[in-house]
């Protein structure tokens, strides 16, 4: 009787624990505090860039979201959001198939239905039996568990897609990318609290951006150069209450070398005055910090 109730009392936990990650991420304060700049910059959010596959992974996958989640529950969860023939959302980074499945031709001149029979490949291109996700598949996984950031390509609407997020109450749980000004402007008069993220590439484009009303606007991050900038680049970024995210991936880049090699050049990275560190590897450059 004992040892039932003992298992009872551990199960009745455990199905606590996973609710409360449910919906965790449900109001402004919520997503506000876990964007907040951290003053002692000591650690950095993570940022799993196309989810954060390795090379026997796929990108953009259920398969490579849930693994990432599970092995760093804090990471922010990256996807490429693009719209298909029928105007239906589909994840996938590149605008054609070509790379990255066993299909060819532009990702907009498919329909869903026939997307759903297209199967995904790895990094090193090996062929799995997974399918490209919807965006809807996305927020029905998610349920507000994790932070996604939405990188919605070219041609496809920012609001229209900010509508499925609103279908889904997951307004809380992500953060839009803008790829300018006036786009960010765009969504940030439809959608005065939502977190958009914009990209501040060097001083002369921050003495820009710094005359702009968005910049006051609060709830932003910057995209800032993969190249470390002047520690007084971050300063003035912090001093807007902008935090800011260093891409590590790429060739050439951090991420491409030996942990040993490139942990130095991470530390540095935060020190100098990252708050969020865009990777392909995003557990183990968590462990670093």
């Amino acid at each position: 009787m004992k040892t039932s109730f003992l298992f009872f009392l551990i199960s009745l936990v455990a199905i606590q624990v996973v609710a409360q990650r449910v919906n965790r991420f449900k109001d402004t304060q919520t997503i506000d505090a876990y964007f907040r700049l951290d003053p002692d910059h000591k650690h950095p959010l993570i940022l799993a860039h196309r989810g954060g596959p390795g090379s026997t992974d796929t990108e953009n996958s259920m398969t490579t979201f849930d693994k990432t989640a599970k092995g760093l529950p804090d990471a922010i969860i990256e996807m490429d959001v693009r719209l298909t023939r029928d105007s239906s959302y589909v994840l996938l980074h590149d605008p054609t198939l070509d790379r990255e499945s066993d299909a060819k031709g532009a990702v907009a001149e498919w329909t869903l239905a026939d997307l759903k029979k297209v199967r995904l490949k790895t990094l090193a291109g090996e062929l799995t039996t997974q399918q490209i996700p919807t965006f809807t598949d996305i927020l029905n996984w998610n349920k507000n568990r994790y932070m996604l950031a939405l990188d919605v390509k070219p041609g496809t609407d920012p609001l229209r897609v900010m509508k499925e997020v609103e279908s889904h109450q997951a307004v809380h749980s992500v953060f839009v990318i803008c790829y300018s000004i006036a786009e960010a402007q765009r969504v940030r008069d439809q959608y005065p609290t939502l977190w958009l993220a914009v990209g501040v590439n060097s001083m002369p484009d921050l003495d820009r951006f710094e005359k702009t009303p968005i910049a006051m606007s609060g709830r932003l991050i910057a995209l800032t150069p993969q190249k470390l900038q002047p520690s007084s680049f971050y300063e003035r970024l912090h001093k807007l209450n902008i935090p800011c995210s260093v891409g590590t991936y790429g060739t050439g880049q951090l991420d491409e070398k030996a942990m040993t090699e490139a942990a130095p050049g991470y530390r540095e990275l935060v020190r100098q005055g990252g708050d969020i560190i865009t990777t392909d590897r995003p557990v183990a450059v968590a462990a670093l910090f």
